[in-house]
């Protein structure tokens, strides 16, 4: 071997090794909690676009309508339940344009939900009636009794000779509370109205409604 070739030779022994940067450690704990969270906004933004989707708009009341007022179109707004609410005695957005000008059979307040049982297109009264309000226990009238339902109203107390045992009356308006009482609003001709009026302040009256098509 040269001199020269030694030389280079006991140069490179010498010379210091060239450092090497240490490498990264990567922590797992921190990748796992950003793959969670991660997959945690994806859960939620598919459930909000799910819940968006399966909402349905109904009618609201956003204005005072005091019952036997046509209901303005200002007085009408819109909001979205859920379809497991159901809303089939719910008017829903596309059905406005017939709630528009009709006449609340109830006060309406803001927030109320619009029902069939909130507004008609007829006139309460017709000529020669007159309306009766009682508040009747359950008991006392049908689970199905509802707003327009031909009825009779009938006596639990003997009353005296010559007065009539039933007297046939219309239901306008109806309202079932948490306790099934039901507040009922009543189309009476009018030589009955008092009768039926006393009856319901003696805490005496039952309300039975008569099936569709049965005989006067």
């Amino acid at each position: 071997m040269s001199l020269s070739e030694q030389v280079r030779q006991s140069t490179a022994a010498r010379a210091p090794s060239k450092p090497t940067s240490p490498r990264p450690k990567v922590r797992l704990p921190w990748l796992l909690a950003a793959a969670g969270l991660f997959v945690l906004i994806v859960m939620l933004v598919l459930w909000a676009v799910s819940s968006a989707s399966e909402r349905t708009q109904v009618l609201t009341v956003v204005e005072p309508v005091a019952a036997g007022e046509p209901i303005p179109d200002s007085a009408i707004g819109s909001t979205g339940i859920s379809n497991d609410a159901g809303f089939g005695r719910i008017y829903v957005e596309s059905q406005r344009s017939e709630i528009v000008g009709s006449v609340a059979v109830v006060d309406l307040e803001p927030g109320d939900l619009l029902g069939p049982s909130m507004v008609t297109n007829e006139p309460e009264t017709f000529t020669g009636e007159r309306l009766v309000g009682a508040v009747l226990r359950a008991g006392r009238y049908p689970e199905e009794i509802q707003r327009g339902d031909e009825a009779l109203a009938v006596s639990i107390v003997d009353r005296a000779a010559g007065e009539p045992p039933v007297v046939d009356v219309r239901v306008v308006a109806v309202s079932i509370s948490e306790t099934d009482e039901a507040s009922v609003t009543l189309a009476v001709a009018e030589g009955n109205a008092a009768l039926v009026g006393t009856w319901a302040g003696t805490d005496e009256l039952v309300v039975v409604v008569r099936p569709i098509g049965a005989d006067e």
